[in-house]
C-alpha cells in the first residue's frame, strides 16, 4: 500500500506536466494523437492522471512537445545560470503582473527543453 502512494505524486506531475505542455504550445489533444498514433482517448486519460503512459509513448509525447522525457517526470534540474542574468530578469519581472511573471517562466523552460531537444536530435 505504501508503494501506491509514493507512485500517485509522480504520476500527478507526469499527467499535469503533459496537459500544461501540450496547452502551452497550443496543440489540441487530436492532433497530438495524430503525431503520436496514441488514442485520443488515452491522450485524455493520461492527461487526467487516469493511465499509465508507457515509455514508449512517453518518448513519442518527449519527441513531439520537444521537451525532455526527464522534464515529464519530474527530475529535470536547471542550468546553472549567472547570477547577474537572474537579477536583471528579477528587476524586470517585478514590474510585470503576476499572469505575465507565470507566462515568463513557462517561456522560459520552454526554451531551455526545446534548446535541450535540438542538441539531442
Amino acid at each position: 500500500m505504501s508503494d501506491r502512494k509514493e507512485v500517485e505524486p509522480a504520476a500527478k506531475v507526469l499527467a499535469a506536466r503533459l496537459k500544461d505542455t501540450r496547452e502551452y504550445l497550443g496543440l489540441s489533444q487530436q492532433f497530438v494523437s495524430d503525431q503520436t498514433r496514441i488514442p485520443r482517448s488515452a491522450i485524455s486519460d493520461i492527461e487526467r492522471g487516469e493511465r499509465k503512459v508507457d515509455s514508449l509513448e512517453l518518448k513519442k509525447l518527449s519527441q513531439l512537445y520537444r521537451y525532455p522525457v526527464e522534464y515529464f517526470l519530474g527530475s529535470d534540474q536547471p542550468d546553472e545560470v549567472d547570477p547577474s542574468t537572474v537579477a536583471a530578469l528579477a528587476r524586470t519581472a517585478g514590474e510585470l503582473t503576476e499572469e505575465d511573471r507565470e507566462q515568463v517562466l513557462r517561456f522560459a523552460n520552454f526554451l531551455r527543453h526545446y534548446q535541450r531537444s535540438e542538441e539531442s536530435v
